[in-house]
């Protein structure tokens, strides 16, 4: 569904209440904005979050710190040099 939406003074542009509902977007609430080849993406900063959990989840086991791994592979490094 296409609707059509102004770019005011300062650079400002309204997203349709239509689109903010179906969105869950909240007054105030932070977004993320994206260039892709000419399109311009607009994401909820909360969404763009929780797809990088996910991400990071992909690559993590539950019971193992990244943390104490980077630390653990950093010392194995520091040995080499």
């Amino acid at each position: 569904m296409l609707l059509r939406s102004k770019i005011s003074k300062g650079g400002k542009i309204s997203i349709p209440s239509l689109y903010r509902k179906m969105l869950h977007f909240k007054d105030g609430e932070e977004v993320v904005l994206d260039m892709k080849n000419d399109t311009l993406v607009i994401s909820s900063l909360r969404c763009v979050l929780e797809k990088s959990r996910q991400l990071v989840n992909q690559y993590h086991y539950a019971n193992e710190s990244l943390v104490d791994k980077l630390i653990a592979e950093r010392r194995e490094e520091a040995k080499d040099e």
